[in-house]
């Protein structure tokens, strides 16, 4: 019971910060100052600024979960090696749609530099 509760209330704060974050551009896009947007709408200045503030925070969360999974896929990508084949004594790396066609006899050092480059 504990967990299903816990999941409705967070469901609920979801839902009650995508209201406010409606009220917030609402107020953003009228042009009008924040205490008459607030006036005509009937809330109150603070309660504006509350909710402002908590949206802020969602917002804030949710950039640092998406640099925090990037961070871990550029961190991934740097384990996994380049695909390389070696077609007609060449080898062919690519990497983001950039190909790279180099002798099959280039030396290791050199093709170590190169790859830690792309990486």
């Amino acid at each position: 019971m504990g967990k299903v509760s816990s999941e409705i209330r967070t469901i609920k704060r979801q839902l009650m910060l995508e209201e406010w974050e409606k009220q917030v551009v609402d107020c953003r896009s009228s042009g009008l100052p924040v205490k008459e947007w607030c006036r005509q709408n009937g809330v109150n200045d603070k309660t504006y600024y509350y909710r402002l503030r908590q949206v802020r925070e969602k917002c804030l969360e949710a950039r640092v979960k998406k640099v925090e999974k990037t961070s871990e896929q550029e961190n991934i990508q740097a384990v996994v090696p380049l695909p390389m084949k070696s077609t007609c004594g060449e080898i062919q790396i690519e990497k983001n749609g950039l190909y790279i066609s180099l002798p099959s006899d280039i030396a290791a050092d050199t093709l170590l530099a190169l790859v830690e480059k792309l990486c």
